[in-house]
């Protein structure tokens, strides 16, 4: 079986080359980099857009969590999207990103178990 973070890299390749193709003239025709500002961009934005999906305002009626699942999900299918698009064009590889995530997950359980201004018996 293919591995799934690769085909997503993948896929997303295939779609900046499609929007490409279609569009010689257009945003994909910038520098990779100097699109990354953009990929940050969408990030937030589709960050914001699934926040508001999550009931944060205390003043307003909560709503049913359950009926927004899917509009959730899809608001993070848009975040990974966009990460993607940033990786790609700072020519980071999937295994790369996959490595970078296992050491930031490790620093971030030594944190918890190692340091005083992480742990909660430090409180």
């Amino acid at each position: 079986m293919t591995d799934r973070w690769e085909n997503l890299f993948e896929l997303q390749r295939e779609l900046g080359s499609m929007y490409q193709a279609r569009r010689p003239l257009g945003f994909y025709a910038q520098e990779p980099i100097t699109r990354c500002t953009t990929w940050t961009r969408a990030i937030i934005h589709e960050a914001c857009e699934l926040e508001d999906e999550l009931n944060w305002k205390p003043w307003k009626n909560s709503e049913d969590l359950a009926a927004n699942r899917e509009k959730r999900l899809n608001e993070m299918a848009d975040i990974l999207h966009f990460f993607m698009e940033l990786a790609i064009d700072q020519d980071f590889s999937p295994d790369e990103v996959y490595a970078a995530y296992q050491e930031k997950h490790e620093e971030n359980r030594r944190r918890q178990e190692e340091d005083p201004a992480y742990r909660s018996d430090s409180l």
